[in-house]
């Protein structure tokens, strides 16, 4: 009888963390939208960002869910760059919000951290200004 007790509690246990699972936002993608004005054109997507070299451009991020639970305010969104000689990642004034900086002629990726976990990787590069 203990032992079937066990089990059971096992299992609500198991199913209780399934189920709390099953309640997270599953990463679709980010909207960028750009919050400064540079000196000159950049473009920012949500696939791609392209900055001049020396230029600096914030931007305000919101990660977007493949299911129906959104992402709130408590959840952690970080962007880091793979190559900080090329463009480098700061964090902005806000939750959510990043400072991109063209540091050197190249092409990096920035990843996309969001809760402690690597969800994506966005295009990044950065070009001579002209």
């Amino acid at each position: 009888m203990a032992k079937q007790r066990h089990i059971s509690r096992f299992t609500g246990f198991a199913m209780a963390l399934l189920l709390g699972a099953a309640c997270q936002p599953d990463y679709g993608s980010i909207e960028v939208d750009v919050a400064s004005s540079p000196p000159v054109p950049v473009s920012i997507h949500s696939r791609d960002f392209q900055v001049p070299v020396g230029i600096s451009v914030l931007i305000n991020v919101t990660p977007v869910s493949d299911n129906r639970n959104d992402y709130i305010e408590t959840d952690s969104v970080e962007l880091t760059s793979k190559d900080r000689g090329v463009m480098n990642v700061e964090p902005g004034p806000e939750e959510w919000s990043f400072v991109l900086v063209g540091v050197g002629v190249g092409s990096t990726c920035v990843e996309v951290v969001i809760n402690g976990s690597v969800e994506d990787c966005i295009s990044a590069e950065v070009v001579s200004q002209s």
